[in-house]
């Protein structure tokens, strides 16, 4: 169910002080600021009436869901949903710090610019900067880090078409080669993508809505390893630091999770393989492709994102996508489950870390300012 909010908040650029008698108790809780989003085409989706609360549950697109409880007892919370048709004035209490759940700039570019000018004007610490978010689109990686050496990230164009003509006079002029694969843009899990492998093809583009609507063009290498199998990794980057989060293996180039269930699930080599770079990531990659990889995760600012991609033949790290709209939460639902639970929980622990660190530094300045 899809509905067009009337009236929705989307913040003042003030904020309000906290008292200095309250800042100056040591023992308050840190209050952090979850900043989230409504997506630019002001579409919401309803998940369920939740009976306990008295209300709708409602699932934002293109906000990340960074940890099972996000409202830990650690902290006060204090929430702000960037967008909306009709945005209303709202004066946000004294916070420590923010988190910037908003994660896809292709459907949340209008809230990000707003929650970049929110956060800088009021001084905020803020975890996964919008600023930072804002340039990751799969062209802006592309932009701005494919002259890392070690890594191959595949050209990558953003285009606006209104006709098959535009595309392939992109392919005719040079300015990208086939094959190709679009995709719309903000659309994840391979949603709507097509691999055009010739212009003798191009009217299979038809089944996309060429109507100014914004779509990726990313130029395919075929990636399959010697065995024939292709291969796609996952890694975090958690305040700093690398962590494996998992390893697909199939026939298909299209890779996804649902692609364990092929050939990963009953082929022991294959789960050996995944955990093997779970265990030791560092010895599967080498040297280089850590450093390279680190390199690229350093240059993007953000204190939390993450990679998919695979490992060439000439040892090269070959980037599918790097950014902030990885949600991979721990589900303790599916505990003792599979052989990834102890890396899971390993991963929410550097992000109850990252958060802490963060809020005691935060809650320092804070109170150093109101003496």
């Amino acid at each position: 169910m899809k509905i067009k909010p009337s009236s929705l908040p989307s913040p003042s650029l003030s904020i309000k002080t906290g008292s200095s008698k309250q800042q100056a108790v040591n023992s308050r809780k840190p209050v952090m600021l979850h900043i989230k989003a409504i997506p630019d085409n002001h579409q919401i989706s309803v998940d369920n009436y939740d009976h306990a609360l008295g209300g709708f549950n409602y699932s934002y697109n293109g906000n990340l869901h960074l940890l099972e409880n996000e409202r830990m007892d650690e902290y006060e919370h204090q929430t702000m949903i960037l967008g909306g048709s009709r945005p209303k004035r709202i004066d946000t209490p004294g916070v420590d710090f923010a988190f910037n759940f908003i994660c896809d700039p292709d459907i949340s570019r209008k809230s990000l610019e707003y929650a970049i000018q929110f956060v800088d004007e009021n001084s905020i610490p803020t975890l996964n900067h919008p600023a930072k978010v804002l340039r990751l689109t799969r062209d802006g990686l592309f932009r701005h880090f494919s002259d890392i050496n070690g890594l191959k990230i595949p050209k990558t164009l953003s285009i606006s078409p209104h006709s098959l003509k535009e595309v392939q006079n992109l392919v005719e002029s040079g300015e990208i080669a086939l094959p190709l694969i679009i995709r719309p843009a903000g659309k994840h899990g391979g949603q709507g993508m097509y691999l055009l492998e010739s212009l003798d093809d191009i009217r299979e583009l038809e089944r996309f809505a060429f109507d100014g609507r914004n779509y990726y063009l990313i130029e395919f290498h075929d990636y399959r390893s010697a065995d024939g199998f292709y291969r796609k990794y996952r890694i975090l980057w958690i305040d700093g630091k690398i962590y494996p989060r998992h390893l697909i293996i199939d026939k298909e180039w299209n890779l996804h999770a649902a692609n364990k269930n092929n050939f990963m699930r009953d082929t022991e080599t294959f789960i050996q393989e995944e955990t093997d770079f779970l265990v030791n990531c560092e010895e599967v990659l080498g040297n280089d492709g850590m450093r390279n990889i680190q390199t690229l995760f350093s240059g993007t600012g953000l204190d939390y994102c993450g990679m998919d991609f695979s490992l060439m033949p000439d040892n090269r790290v070959f980037v599918f996508e790097a950014n902030a709209a990885m949600n991979t939460t721990y589900n303790r639902a599916h505990a003792a489950s599979s052989h990834l639970d102890s890396y899971l929980i390993m991963h929410e622990q550097a992000k109850i870390k990252m958060l802490s660190q963060f809020a005691n530094t935060a809650v320092a300045e804070t109170d150093k300012r109101s003496h």
